[in-house]
């Protein structure tokens, strides 16, 4: 089993019954809504440290992070080129769809992703972040539980 596979969906169902649980406009962002946001990257960090545990390879933990890769870049390229072959966009060649399943892929990092809604940073940071938390939780198994098979023994 990916742990991390598993845990970024079970991010997304825990970050959606807390969003639509709460008061209030999307825009408006509280000190809990960030808390949540960090507990729920904490629960990837740990899938990280899972995988590594368990003895997978590094590759298991790169599956969310080339899911988030191939969207950010159909996001790209449908924006780029979207008036000449995309069906799935808005008006004005944009590409909303792929825009959204980023975001919405994405949900735990919604207050992150408000507050950088206008610098561009909004699809880039969750893309790298797919790539460092679970990496890193990854890298402090490896250290914690280096690999048995390896070790040589008399």
């Amino acid at each position: 089993m990916n742990y991390v596979t598993a845990i970024y969906l079970l991010n997304i169902v825990l970050y959606a019954m807390y969003f639509f649980g709460k008061t209030g406009g999307e825009s408006d962002i509280s000190g809990a809504d960030f808390f949540v946001s960090g507990i729920l990257s904490l629960f990837l960090l740990f899938a990280g440290y899972l995988n590594a545990k368990k003895g997978m390879i590094y590759r298991t933990v790169l599956w969310v992070f080339l899911v988030n890769m191939f969207l950010f870049v159909c996001s790209g390229l449908f924006d780029q080129f979207g008036s000449d072959f995309n069906i799935l966009s808005t008006s004005n060649s944009d590409s909303f769809l792929f825009s959204l399943a980023l975001i919405v892929y994405n949900a735990y990092l919604f207050p992150l992703t408000i507050v950088l809604e206008g610098s561009g940073l909004a699809l880039i940071v969750p893309v790298v972040l797919s790539f460092i938390l679970p990496s890193l939780g990854y890298m402090i198994g490896q250290k914690l539980h280096p690999d048995k098979q390896n070790s040589t023994e008399l």
